[in-house]
């Protein structure tokens, strides 16, 4: 974006003659040799702990994760980085808040609570954290002791960084200043609701990172952190991007959005997953100046080495160990957990229907019909509608398991407070959507009253890069569930497509984040529409409550609603 230009000479200017205030005064010991960088993201407010999935099995039969067990580790971190002549730093890539009913009943409030109490050093803004609007955002910026840092956040009517998007800022790390970055990915404004976020611009990272990481090292930073909360997935691989940018500048980088590490430009990238399950390190080997020298990735991790390390409470029958060292959870992280847990446990533990069969995510998954079932079927008293689509990433946990179904499954699976909205569009809107979220490298839309199929290889002669086919080339295919055929593709060019669409509108019950343009959908956003006044999560709880027990043939299992044809060129996200 040609503005960031005129932005940066103000950008550096300014955060030369910050106030000094942002860094802890370094005392009289010699700097440390190494720096240990924990890095945490994609919280989604799963602080309590969770059922070690079935890879671990042969590690162990307690669960994993929870705020309490990471900073017992951290606890454990600390004293083994000291012990060898370093200090280690937490470091949270964004997405804190929105996903748990323990996190949303509160709005947050208990992530930031309980990394205040673990010593989070710093974190990025991820675009969920304005899930509960800008006013809950600052709510929470305020309570934390750290700081939640975006250097890439401006105002579209002032072309201004907005007073709360702090872009930086300085450590002093057992002598050592480290500066630290923060960013949000420029999609946000499709990955969160629009409306929200409107009147603000995501600019590109690259140059508004290089920039803030010149302007810290002339403040006298020697180390520099990255906490992005961008991922590396195509089309866009937005962390590459940025790494490619700091080069030279920045020592490490810890990211978020997607879930994977790698290196990029000489610069070490670590992801942890998602839930709090694990974390990743990066070892920074410092010169007698303070300055990075080396690095070392996920060094001594285990069960797979080099990979993010689970946390574990227990390891084949005994306490875990981190170089010997044994880790226990931390008591004042468990309580802070335990005084907002007594507060919704009840409610959490309510059953509220149960399923003969496992309800998985996936191209086809049983767990996505079941969504899209409820949202057009009335249940509750909402809307009705011919058909219903459901954003793949908008389901946020991989399976509710056969038998008993609690509340608090359902308000992980859909945590989101969105609202139903009824649009009514053409045939060819429909094929259009269906389309939108595949170019853009994302999984399919779940539907209900709908049949589609994708094709990947039937128009390859049109190039490799399928955003740039043409309307049709990619779904070839749309019918009802009846089997009445709603757009069907006969022939493609680079330029368009011959398609038959059937004439007349049709009523898709939707997210309000889907209705207003999320996950790319913008052709929907001017659609004529009623608002329901039910919750999407709330017709998925009535819809579950009027089948217990859900049954195979409830969620169409065996009756396929996506046909895929070819492979992706890339992998695809949610």
């Amino acid at each position: 974006m040609t503005h960031l230009r005129a932005f940066l000479p103000a950008l550096l200017l300014a955060a030369c003659s910050a106030s000094s205030a942002d860094v802890r005064r370094a005392d009289a010991t010699p700097p440390v040799r190494r720096l240990v960088i924990v890095g945490i993201n994609d919280v989604h407010g799963a602080l309590l702990a969770s059922p070690a999935p079935r890879s671990l099995a042969a590690w162990t039969t307690d669960p994993i994760g929870g705020a309490d067990w990471l900073a017992g580790w951290m606890n454990t971190i600390r004293r083994d980085a000291r012990g060898r002549g370093g200090e280690a730093l937490l470091i949270d890539a964004g997405d804190e808040f929105q996903g748990t009913l323990l996190s949303n009943q509160f709005h947050g409030r208990p992530v930031v609570d309980a990394f205040n109490e673990m010593g989070v050093a710093a974190a990025a803004l991820g675009n969920h954290e304005f899930d509960f609007g800008i006013p809950v955002l600052l709510d929470r910026m305020k309570e934390a002791r750290y700081p939640m840092l975006a250097a890439n956040i401006f105002d579209k009517a002032t072309r201004q960084r907005p007073a709360w998007a702090r872009p930086s800022a300085m450590l002093d790390v057992g002598g050592v200043k480290v500066g630290v970055v923060g960013l949000v990915t420029v999609d946000t404004p499709t990955v969160t609701n629009p409306l929200i976020v409107a009147h603000l611009e995501f600019a590109p990272g690259e140059e508004v990172a290089a920039a803030e990481a010149d302007a810290l090292r002339a403040r006298g930073a020697t180390v520099v952190i990255l906490a992005a909360h961008a991922g590396p997935f195509p089309p866009d691989q937005e962390i590459q991007h940025i790494a490619q940018a700091v080069q030279g500048k920045v020592d490490a980088i810890v990211s978020g959005h997607h879930h994977t590490s790698m290196v990029v430009a000489g610069i070490p990238i670590v992801q942890a997953g998602t839930k709090l399950q694990a974390f990743s390190l990066i070892e920074l080997t410092l010169d007698e100046r303070g300055r990075a020298s080396g690095f070392a990735v996920n060094e001594g991790t285990f069960p797979r080495p080099g990979g993010p390390q689970p946390i574990f409470h227990s390891v084949r029958g005994g306490a875990p160990l981190w170089h010997g060292l044994e880790v226990q959870p931390d008591a004042r992280v468990a309580a802070v957990l335990a005084r907002y847990d007594e507060q919704v446990r009840r409610l959490r533990e309510t059953r509220i229907g149960s399923t003969r069969i496992d309800l998985r995510k996936g191209r086809d998954g049983l767990l996505g019909n079941l969504v899209a079932d409820a949202l057009r079927s009335g249940a509750g008293g909402a809307l009705t509608a011919e058909f219903a689509l459901q954003n793949s990433g908008g389901l946020r946990v991989p399976e509710v398991p056969a038998g008993p179904i609690t509340f608090g499954q359902i308000f992980d699976l859909y945590p989101f407070d969105n609202l139903q909205v009824v649009v009514v569009v053409p045939a060819p809107v429909i094929r259009d959507a269906l389309e939108t979220v595949l170019r853009a490298g994302k999984l399919p839309l779940q539907v209900s009253g709908l049949r589609y199929t994708i094709d990947w290889d039937r128009f390859s002669n049109l190039g490799r890069d399928r955003r740039a086919w043409p309307a049709g080339a990619l779904v070839t295919e749309v019918t009802d569930d009846r089997g009445a055929e709603l757009c069907r593709t006969r022939s493609c060019s680079a330029s368009r497509c011959d398609v038959a669409c059937a004439p007349g509108t049709h009523t898709i019950s939707l997210s309000d984040f889907l209705a207003n343009g999320g996950d790319g959908l913008s052709m929907l956003k001017d659609a004529p529409r009623t608002v329901g006044s039910t919750l999407t999560r709330d017709i998925v709880m009535s819809y579950v409550k009027l089948h217990d027990p859900i049954t195979p043939d409830l969620v169409g299992s065996g009756r396929r609603r996506i046909t895929v044809n070819g492979t992706p060129l890339r992998a695809q996200v949610e």
